[in-house]
C-alpha cells in the first residue's frame, strides 16, 4: 500500500497585479494556513506512523513556498523536495504520468499543485465528486499498490480532506463556548 497526499497551494497574493501568475507570492493568509496544514499534516503522519518520501511540487512561487513550509515543519531534507514544472498549468493524466514515476522505496508522497488539475485528480482517482480542493487543502488517498508504476485512476480510496477553513470554524466555535 501507498498513500498519496494531495496538498494545493495556500492563498497568493494580489497586491502586485503586474506581476506573472507564476511569480505571485503567498499572502498573510497563506503563510498562516501553510504552517497550519503542515502542522496538521505532521500529525497525520504521526498518527499512521508515516513519513514522507518525497515531496513534488510545482515551482511556481506559492507552490513552491507551500511546499517549503511543509518540508521544513517535517524537518525533511532539500533532495526530498522536487520541483516539477510539468505540474503548473498539468492536466489529471500529466499528474497521474509524474506519480508513475516515484521510486518504489517511497511509501508516502506529497503532490502540491494547481487547481483545476489537482481537484479533477482527486476525482478521478478516487471516483469522489469533491467539488473544489481550497488553496491549502488537503486530501489523502491510499492505493492498493506495491509499485507506484501501477496507479490506476479510480484505485484509490480517499482517506481525508483537510482543509485551513475547518480550523477557522472549530476556533470560532470554541471561542463562542
Amino acid at each position: 500500500m501507498k498513500t498519496l497526499y494531495l496538498l494545493r497551494h495556500a492563498k497568493s497574493s494580489w497586491d502586485k497585479p503586474e506581476l506573472r501568475d507564476f511569480d505571485r507570492p503567498l499572502n498573510t493568509s497563506g503563510f498562516r494556513d501553510a504552517a497550519i496544514m503542515a502542522t496538521r499534516l505532521e500529525s497525520v503522519l504521526l498518527e499512521k506512523g508515516e513519513q514522507l518520501g518525497v515531496i513534488l511540487s510545482s515551482p511556481a512561487l506559492r507552490t513552491r513556498t507551500t511546499a517549503e513550509i511543509i518540508a521544513a515543519r517535517l524537518n525533511m531534507v532539500p533532495e526530498q523536495l522536487q520541483l516539477e514544472p510539468q505540474i503548473y498549468m498539468a492536466s489529471s493524466g500529466r499528474l497521474m504520468q509524474l506519480i508513475r514515476r516515484f521510486d518504489d522505496s517511497i511509501g508516502a508522497a506529497l503532490l502540491v499543485a494547481h487547481n483545476p488539475a489537482l481537484t479533477d485528480f482527486a476525482n478521478e482517482m478516487s471516483n469522489s465528486s469533491l467539488e473544489n480542493i481550497p488553496t491549502c487543502g488537503l486530501v489523502a488517498l491510499q492505493l492498493p499498490i506495491m509499485h507506484w508504476a501501477e496507479v490506476q485512476f479510480g484505485d484509490a480510496r480517499l482517506l481525508t480532506e483537510d482543509f485551513p477553513s475547518e480550523s477557522e470554524a472549530i476556533a470560532e466555535r470554541l471561542q463562542q463556548s
